[in-house]
């Protein structure tokens, strides 16, 4: 099974402040299966992915699928601050396009195992990017979120991620076609 980064659990749990019910069920989910708090997770330690979509399912439990992975998505847009606030991001990546290569690097930094895949990119033209990008074994909305939050960072506001093929709809792999104008 795929391992994740503690940091990304702990932000997870962190980002879930006003909603004290999901919190505290994904929190009781997260001592059940770590033994540790939280908070008390190793940021560059490695945990089981299935403690990240533990969090993922309470939030989806008390939200419904719809709108808990909106939150889902909303959590992925965290994910580089996160890494700023840890370890940093490289100082050299100008463009969206320099960004988005460079998280197929990062996410195999993030995560071990078996069942993690390198991306994919099918397309890589500036403005237009298609990559095949497989989450082990937690829900692809995250992603969805973390493309979305590179494009923040990158300070583009007109640009679409759309998912065009799904693990979870039966596809053999989940794809992302990402346009932006600069």
């Amino acid at each position: 099974m795929a391992k994740i980064k503690g940091k990304f659990i702990t932000m997870a749990c962190f980002l879930l402040e006003s909603k004290p019910e999901v919190k505290e069920e994904a929190k009781q989910r997260i001592k059940e299966m770590t033994g540790k708090e939280w908070n008390q997770l190793e940021p560059e330690g490695w945990f089981d992915v299935s403690v990240l979509e533990a969090v993922f399912k309470s939030v989806e439990k008390h939200h419904g699928s719809i709108m808990g992975w909106a939150w889902i998505k909303t959590m992925g847009k965290r994910v580089y601050p996160t890494i700023d606030e840890t370890v940093g991001l490289p100082k050299d990546l100008k463009t969206p396009l320099d960004w988005l290569r460079w998280e197929g690097n990062s996410f195999l930094d993030d995560h071990q195992g078996d069942d993690v895949v390198p991306r994919k990119f099918l397309v890589t033209d500036p403005g237009h990017v298609v990559v095949e990008a497989v989450s082990p074994g937690y829900n692809c909305a995250f992603i969805d979120g973390v493309y979305e939050g590179i494009l923040d960072i990158c300070k583009i506001k007109n640009y679409k991620v759309v998912q065009t093929r799904c693990l979870r709809k039966g596809d053999p792999v989940c794809e992302y076609d990402i346009t932006w104008k600069e």
